[in-house]
């Protein structure tokens, strides 16, 4: 009940009370009457419909209950009792609903104060323009001046209490952990707040999600497999974590995901010793079933659905992409060594599998550009001066010829299958020269695979790449006229 409530309500019962001692008031000369009663009315049915006015109102308040500024202490008391005693899903029954006000309270004054501030604001400039010069006021005058809004404002410290209060909800690391394994939907709504975006509740959400195979992101990722042009995902309703964070891939960058996901994969390619021995382990069921709970497939999924919608909506942004580059050089890091001969699996072990997965989803990235559709006008990043519309696909060759300068030295991964990666490549490649016309795109991966981008490759490197690269399919080499060119110049300039 807010103090507009209580005002409601005392005057309907001072109403009350005037019409039951009305006789009382007219022998005192103290009624004032506005005539007759009309429609059949009399004082004792004004008092009924009067209070049937105050059940209704009461009722309708229960229905739908706000949370108001005068209550905001006597909320935050609550909210640390539950959070203390580990009452969490009690804990989002209550702010749930109310959490739109608390984001309010956090960002505005009450109306009272606003409009206070607008007056004295507007008085001030009245008096410039005229001008005057504004009065000084006395130190009581100040004194009185800055006691208003403190008392209209419910309390002066509600603005401070609403901030805390959500800062309380997203700085808890068990705290988050319950509320994205069970809650995750009302998590969404807390990454709007500042407080979220200052506590880096993001990392612990997604760090969260990925550490769970049970939680709703995997649910979402094994259910997303409609494809929306070239390799580009679909993101139906349905999957409303994909949407909030990629749907407009602005907000990924606001949010910081890319690091999010980028260091809780990294993170776990280097530490988790148990993951690392089941990934090195034979392929198996990895591919049908594994690899939709494993957090390494699933981190480059989201990094492939944000860096294709960054694509389509012209956003001149990287997006953290190379990220893919630390991913293939702790695989690298992490594989042991298997058979030279080919074995009957395409991947001899999940490990093998990511990295090949890795190189896709960059090919992928590259060739994207040529398969761009009209973007919604609505979520269109606006384009600046100098804006390229190939500089995510530029970036994406970038990190493969990073990954590729890391595989083709490796000594833990086999010839041939050194031979099967270059061959994606080298296939890119011909596609972006031929097909799609994507010449430019096609030069930044020679670039980088070749010569290195921004550091130079040495020269064993690349008389290792051009002994694997003339031992793959006649076809691919012949068509891949202008890579061939570009490294035996490469060689030429070799001491």
């Amino acid at each position: 009940m807010s103090r507009l409530d209580w005002t409601i309500v005392g005057f309907v019962l001072l109403l009350i009370h005037y019409l039951v001692f009305a006789p009382a008031l007219v022998e005192l000369g103290l009624y004032f009457s506005f005539g007759p009663w009309r429609f059949g009315f009399n004082s004792n049915t004004a008092v009924y419909v009067l209070l049937l006015i105050i059940a209704t109102y009461f009722f309708w308040k229960t229905r739908s209950p706000k949370l108001v500024r005068e209550k905001i202490v006597i909320f935050r008391e609550m909210l640390e009792s539950l959070i203390l005693t580990k009452r969490y899903d009690e804990l989002v029954l209550h702010v749930e609903p109310q959490l739109p006000r608390l984001i309010e309270f956090s960002r505005r004054e009450s109306w009272f104060v606003r409009l206070i501030y607008r007056v004295k604001r507007n008085r001030i400039f009245t008096v410039l323009t005229r001008g005057e010069k504004p009065p000084v006021a006395t130190r009581a005058q100040r004194k009185k001046l800055s006691l208003i809004p403190a008392w209209f404002s419910s309390s002066a410290k509600s603005k401070t209490q609403a901030r805390e209060i959500l800062q309380s909800l997203v700085i808890s690391s068990e705290l988050t952990r319950s509320l994205t394994l069970n809650h995750p939907y009302f998590c969404l709504k807390l990454l709007d707040t500042e407080e979220a975006i200052r506590n880096d509740f993001t990392n612990e959400f997604l760090d969260a999600m990925l550490g769970a195979p049970g939680s709703q992101l995997y649910v979402e990722l094994k259910n997303n497999k409609n494809l929306n042009g070239g390799a580009r995902l679909a993101l139906p309703e349905s999957n409303r974590i994909l949407r909030f964070f990629f749907e407009d891939p602005t907000v990924a960058v606001k949010l910081g995901v890319y690091q999010a996901i980028g260091d809780a994969v990294c993170r776990r390619l280097d530490e988790d010793k148990v993951l690392i021995s089941k990934l090195n382990e034979p392929l198996g069921s990895y591919y049908d079933l594994g690899r939709y709970r494993c957090p390494i497939n699933s981190g480059i999924t989201l990094f492939e659905i944000m860096v294709h919608e960054g694509i389509h909506h012209g956003l001149h942004d990287h997006m953290w992409l190379h990220y893919f580059q630390h991913f293939a050089r702790s695989i690298l890091s992490q594989l042991q060594q298997v058979p030279e001969e080919p074995s009957f699996q395409e991947w001899p072990t999940p490990l093998h599998y990511l990295l090949t997965r890795l190189l896709s989803v960059a090919i992928d990235w590259m060739e994207q550009c040529g398969r761009i559709k009209r973007p919604n006008p609505n979520l269109t990043v606006p384009k600046r001066a100098g804006f390229d519309e190939l500089y995510i696909s530029k970036e994406a060759a970038k990190s493969i010829g990073e990954m590729m300068q890391a595989i083709i030295p490796s000594t833990t991964i086999p010839v041939y299958f050194k031979r099967k990666l270059l061959g994606l490549v080298i296939a890119s490649h011909n596609n972006l020269m031929g097909q799609l016309g994507l010449i430019e795109v096609a030069a930044a991966l020679n670039k980088a695979t070749i010569f290195g981008a921004p550091m130079p490759t040495k020269c064993s490197y690349r008389s290792a790449l051009l002994t694997h690269f003339r031992e793959l399919d006649h076809r691919l080499v012949g068509d891949a006229v202008q890579f061939e060119k570009d490294l035996d110049d490469s060689l030429m300039k070799c001491p």
